[in-house]
C-alpha cells in the first residue's frame, strides 16, 4: 500500500492542552472528540512525564528494556528497540520489517481467523518512554474491533492477526504502519516507532455472517444445515459473552438473530432435524432468560413456551415459565410450574430458591386480603338486581360527594405497595377481589401513583379488579 508522508516544512502538527483517548478516535461510529490547542507561549510550561493515568497504576504496567537487554558490548551503541528488534520476527505482510513480533506467552487454538470480532489489551510505549502513551489496562477496558476493517492502526491489525487465544505478545511497529509522520501530539512524536505490548483475549468469527444476511430468501433455503451451524454458535459465542458482562440489552438481538437462522427451516434429514430442535431449545432458554433478566415476564413465557413445545419437561423451561409468572403476580400458576421443574432437579438451588419466594409472597398477599378484609366499609356480598342499582345510586353520590376512606385504610394500601415496590421479585401483584367502593379504588390509585407504580382497573363499580404493576424498564430491542 502506497503511502505519502509530509517533510518537516509541511506538517501542520499543533500541540494540544490535553491528551485524546485514541479508542474513541478509533471507533467507527465515532463523530470525533474537542480540544484545546497549546499557545506557544505555555509550551515551555508543559510538564514532562505521565499526565494521562493514575500514578500508581502506570508502576504496573511500566516497560523495562533492560530486561529485555542481552549482556551488552560496551561498545554497542544501539537503541533499546534496536537492541528488541533483534530478537523479533518479520510479521509484516510485506516483509520489509515494519512490524516485527517477539512472543512472550504461548496462546491455545487456531490463529484468529480473519474478520473475526477480538477483544484484547494493550500497552503502547515510546521508546526511551517506560510509561505508555495509551493503555487499555490503565483505562480498565478492553479494546473491540473487527479484524481487517480498518478500525485500528495497521499494525494492530496485523499483529492481532498472528495470535491464538491468551497469547501475549510485543511488536514493534514502525512509522508507516502505525501513526505516520503526524504522530498523535503531543503524545506520540512525528514518525514514531512505537513498542505494543498486546494479550489477545478472545475473538469470535465473524466469516460468511454479513454474507448471509445479505442474501435472498430463496439463497438461504440453499445453504448446507452445517453452515447455518457455524453461524448460529458464532452468533450465540458472541451473545454469550455479552450476557456474561451483564450487558443483556445487546445479547438479546444476538440471540434473536440466531434464533432466526433455525426457525422456519424446513429439514428434511432427521439427524439434522433433531440437532435444530436441540438448538432452537437452546436459543429459546437465552431469549426468555434475557427476558426475565429485564423483568420482561410477557416475553419470557412467550419463549419458554416454545421450548416447552420442543421438550415439554424441559426443567429450565419449566424454571423460567415459574419464575416470569412469579413476577406477574401469579403465584397459583408460577408456583405449579416450579414444582414441576422441582420434580425434574430436586437439588436445583435455583428452583428452591425461586418455590420459596413465591410461598412467601402466597402468604403475604394472604395476610393482606385478612387485613383489607377487616377496614373494608362492607363485607363482600352477593347483589340482586335492585340491590346493584341501590349501590350504583349509592356510588354516584360517593363520587360527587368525594367520600374520603378511612385512615387506617389509607395507611394499610401505602404499607402493602411500598412493600410491593421493594420487592425486587416481583413485577405485578393482584389486589384482593372485594367490593371496592370508589373511594377505596380511588385511593389505591392515587397511592400507586405517588409510589411511581402503575395500577390498571378492570370492571366498574364494586365488582372492580385491580392489579398494580411496577413501571416497566426500556424493552428489549
Amino acid at each position: 500500500m502506497e503511502k505519502t508522508f509530509l517533510n518537516d516544512e509541511e506538517n501542520p502538527t499543533v500541540t494540544l492542552k490535553d491528551g485524546i483517548d485514541l479508542n474513541v478516535l478509533r471507533q467507527p461510529e465515532s463523530e470525533g472528540v474537542c480540544f484545546e490547542i497549546q499557545e506557544e507561549n505555555d509550551l515551555e510550561k508543559e510538564p514532562t512525564g505521565n499526565t494521562y493515568f493514575d500514578g500508581e497504576e502506570v508502576c504496573k504496567n511500566l516497560y523495562h528494556p533492560e530486561e529485555d537487554s542481552e549482556e551488552e558490548d560496551d561498545d554497542d551503541d544501539s537503541t533499546p528497540f534496536e537492541r528488541l528488534a533483534r530478537k523479533m520476527e518479520d510479521i509484516c505482510p510485506d516483509k520489509d520489517g515494519g512490524i516485527l513480533k517477539q512472543l512472550l506467552k504461548h496462546g491455545s487454538g487456531p490463529v484468529v481467523p480473519p474478520g473475526s470480532l477480538v477483544r484484547i489489551h494493550f500497552n503502547g510505549y515510546l521508546e526511551y518512554a517506560d510509561e505508555p502513551f495509551d493503555s487499555t489496562r490503565l483505562q480498565g477496558r478492553e479494546l473491540r474491533f473487527r479484524l481487517g476493517n480498518g478500525e485500528v492502526i495497521d499494525g494492530q491489525d496485523v499483529a492481532v492477526s498472528t495470535m491464538r487465544k491468551g497469547e501475549v505478545s510485543r511488536f514493534l511497529v514502525k512509522p508507516e504502519y502505525a501513526y505516520l509522520s503526524m504522530g498523535v501530539p503531543p503524545r506520540i512524536p512525528p514518525n514514531a516507532t512505537v513498542l505494543f505490548e498486546i494479550e489477545l483475549l478472545h475473538f469470535v468469527e465473524q466469516a460468511g455472517l454479513d454474507d448471509y444476511f445479505s442474501m435472498t430468501e430463496e439463497e438461504k433455503r440453499n445453504v448446507a444445515f452445517s453452515d447455518i451451524k457455524k453461524l448460529y454458535h458464532s452468533i450465540t459465542k458472541e451473545a454469550k459473552h455479552l450476557f456474561q458482562e451483564d450487558r443483556i440489552r445487546q445479547a438479546f438481538p444476538k440471540y434473536k438473530k440466531a434464533c432466526s437462522l433455525l426457525e422456519n427451516r424446513h429439514i428434511k434429514d432427521e439427524a439434522e432435524e433433531k440437532e435444530q430442535q436441540e438448538l432452537l431449545v437452546r436459543v429459546y432458554l437465552n431469549m426468555a432468560l434475557c427476558c426475565v433478566k429485564q423483568s420482561h415476564s410477557g416475553r419470557a413465557i412467550s419463549y419458554t413456551r416454545k421450548c416447552l413445545d420442543i421438550d415439554k419437561e424441559n426443567a429450565k423451561a419449566l424454571y423460567l415459565q415459574g419464575k416470569a409468572l412469579h413476577q406477574q403476580g401469579e403465584f397459583e400458576r408460577a408456583k405449579d410450574f416450579l414444582k414441576r421443574a422441582q420434580r425434574k432437579k430436586p437439588k436445583d438451588r435455583d428452583v428452591n430458591a425461586e418455590l420459596i419466594k413465591v410461598e412467601e409472597n402466597m402468604a403475604k398477599c394472604r395476610i393482606m386480603e385478612k387485613d383489607m378484609c377487616k377496614k373494608m366499609f362492607a363485607n363482600p356480598r352477593g347483589q340482586t338486581a335492585k340491590e346493584k342499582e341501590a349501590e350504583d345510586t349509592k356510588i354516584e353520590k360517593a363520587r360527587s360527594r368525594s367520600i374520603d376512606v378511612t385512615p387506617e385504610f389509607r395507611q394499610l394500601v401505602m404499607e402493602k405497595l411500598q412493600a410491593f415496590r421493594e420487592d425486587e421479585d416481583l413485577m405485578e401483584i393482584p389486589m384482593p377481589s372485594f367490593q371496592f367502593s370508589v373511594g377505596e379504588i380511588d385511593c389505591i390509585m392515587e397511592t400507586a401513583e405517588s409510589l411511581d407504580l402503575e395500577a390498571k382497573v378492570r370492571g366498574e363499580g364494586n365488582r372492580a379488579q385491580i392489579r398494580v404493576m411496577k413501571k416497566h424498564p426500556e424493552a428489549v430491542h
